[in-house]
């Protein structure tokens, strides 16, 4: 994240124009891109939707004050942006307001009227330090992945190999005809067998299946405790007209390992559009485990409107940029069914 000076996003949130035009002028004069916030209210909902590198904010300020806001922000869930670097604006000779905010966690402070040559210095030390843990990150990372990488045995997917090959020779029945048939259908379970086990050691030693499964963000799902919370964060309103396919037994199914926040947010998007184009349309969600040993959601819609297009209603692209952080793969189907899929990967299955 912080690679590139022309990459880093600072967020001021200063209630007091003057000094805000002031220090958001400068920033973008040193070709940071500058977001603004006129109090911590304000602040904490831009915080969450540009995801800034570092944020300056003063300390008093109307609704929410710059103590209530860094509370916020270290308190977010999402792990990738509550521990960014944290600058109080305070007047000189405030040593309380200091105080306060270090036992708050915040990283430093500027004394009022601000010296902005220091002030970019400090900035630059920020994100000095950040591009330091973030190489040091990345070598831990690469190390548990060349560790992982010699755990098996070298030869181990040589007799594999060797399983295959032999199963699929004896299916051919080189010797004779084999006393039942039977014995050719076990062979063939091997067969399969030994190449979706091959298949999996091959995918458990890939880089990036192994960044994914080292990413701290992410937690094991069980997939229907995460419905169970999705389903109560939502409105009666909405949340009775979505129902789970009782034909499953949603206990039995695997869990999966994802960044919750992600998935939240995606199936936030694809139940706040169907309900926007119709509050009253119906949602039936199915689940199966697919024959590339995938999880696939289904979501039927039923609408009363005479004229209802999922395909229309919902932003699929969207939708799909925001799973492709972990994979998955969304999609609506081309059908009158107005039917919408989203599809878990096999290496996210927890067994």
């Amino acid at each position: 994240m912080l690679k590139n000076k022309k990459m880093i996003k600072i967020l001021c949130v200063e209630d007091e124009e003057d000094i805000r035009e002031n220090i958001v002028d400068i920033l973008r004069d040193e070709n940071f891109e500058v977001f603004e916030a006129s109090n911590g209210k304000e602040g904490y909902k831009k915080f969450l939707e540009v995801a800034p590198d570092i944020v300056i904010s003063d300390i008093m300020m109307p609704e929410s004050d710059g103590y209530e806001l860094l509370k916020m922000v270290r308190e977010s869930q999402d792990s990738r942006k509550n521990n960014i670097p944290f600058i109080f604006l305070t007047a000189l000779g405030q040593k309380q307001d200091v105080v306060k905010g270090i036992n708050l966690s915040a990283n430093d402070y500027l004394i009022k009227p601000i010296d902005f040559e220091l002030m970019i210095a400090k900035i630059n030390e920020k994100i000095n330090n950040a591009s330091k843990i973030e190489v040091q990150h990345g070598q831990n990372i690469d190390n548990l992945k060349s560790q992982m990488a010699n755990i098996l045995p070298s030869n181990i997917k040589n007799y594999l190999d060797i399983i295959s090959q032999t199963s699929q020779i004896l299916m051919n029945e080189p010797y004779g005809p084999l006393p039942h048939r039977k014995y050719i259908s076990d062979f063939e379970k091997i067969y399969k067998n030994s190449n979706k086990l091959r298949a999996s050691i091959e995918n458990a030693l890939d880089g990036d299946v192994i960044d994914y499964r080292l990413n701290v963000n992410e937690k094991i799902i069980n997939i229907k405790s995460f419905f169970l919370d999705f389903f109560g964060s939502l409105s009666q309103k909405y949340s009775s007209n979505i129902k789970l396919d009782s034909s499953v037994n949603f206990d039995e199914l695997p869990m999966i390992k994802c960044d919750h926040i992600i998935l939240n947010e995606a199936f936030k998007k694809i139940f706040t559009s169907i309900f926007q184009a119709d509050e009253k349309c119906k949602i039936l969600i199915r689940v199966i485990l697919d024959h590339l040993d995938q999880i696939v959601f289904i979501f039927d819609t039923k609408s009363a409107k005479k004229i209802f297009r999922l395909d229309t209603v919902i932003n699929e692209s969207e939708i799909g940029k925001i799973l492709d952080q972990q994979s998955c793969l969304f999609e609506v189907t081309n059908n009158e069914e107005n039917t919408a899929i989203l599809t878990i990967p096999s290496f996210r299955i927890v067994s």
